[in-house]
C-alpha cells in the first residue's frame, strides 16, 4: 500500500512539474503578444510624427518593407522617406492586431486604415498588413513588413 502510496505520489509531482513551464510558456507567450501589439502601436505613432529615432530602433539593418503600391524599399529608403516627407502619414489607426510568436520570431497581422502620401500619390484608406519580427540582441525589431490595400466591394 506504501509502495502504491509512493508511486502515485511521485507521479502526481511529476504532472505538477510539467504542467508548470507549459502555464509559464503560455503566460510568457501572452506577454510577448501584448509587448509586440505595444510596439506596433509606437510605430504607428511614430510614422505620423515621421520620428525616425524611433523607427531606426525598432527596424533591422535588413528591413524590406513592401508597400500598398507594390513599392519595395530597405531601412535606409524608408527612413529617408519619411526625413525628406517622400513618406507623409497624418493618421495611422491600426486594429484587429493578431500576433503568433515562434521562439524569437513574431508575425504580426493587422488592419491600419491611414491618410497620406508616398511620393505625392495619396494612399489614404484601409489596408491589411503583415510585420514579422525577430527578437535581436534581446530587442524585438521589424524584418519585415508588406501592405495590401483593402479596395471598395
Amino acid at each position: 500500500m506504501q509502495r502504491i502510496l509512493a508511486v502515485t505520489l511521485t507521479a502526481a509531482a511529476v504532472v505538477v512539474a510539467s504542467a508548470g513551464p507549459v502555464g509559464a510558456q503560455a503566460a510568457s507567450s501572452a506577454a510577448v503578444e501584448e509587448q509586440i501589439k505595444k510596439i506596433e502601436k509606437d510605430r504607428a505613432a511614430a510614422v505620423i510624427k515621421a520620428d525616425v529615432a524611433v523607427l531606426e530602433n525598432l527596424t533591422s539593418d535588413d528591413y524590406t518593407l513592401i508597400d500598398r503600391n507594390g513599392r519595395v524599399r530597405d531601412k535606409a529608403q524608408t527612413m529617408s522617406a519619411l526625413k525628406t516627407g517622400d513618406i507623409k502619414i497624418t493618421s495611422n489607426e491600426v486594429s484587429d492586431l493578431k500576433v503568433r510568436v515562434y521562439g524569437d520570431t513574431a508575425v504580426v497581422t493587422g488592419r491600419a486604415d491611414t491618410k497620406g502620401t508616398i511620393g505625392g500619390k495619396d494612399v489614404s484608406g484601409p489596408m491589411l498588413f503583415t510585420r514579422v519580427y525577430v527578437k535581436k540582441n534581446g530587442r524585438w525589431q521589424s524584418v519585415a513588413f508588406q501592405q495590401t490595400a483593402i479596395s471598395a466591394p
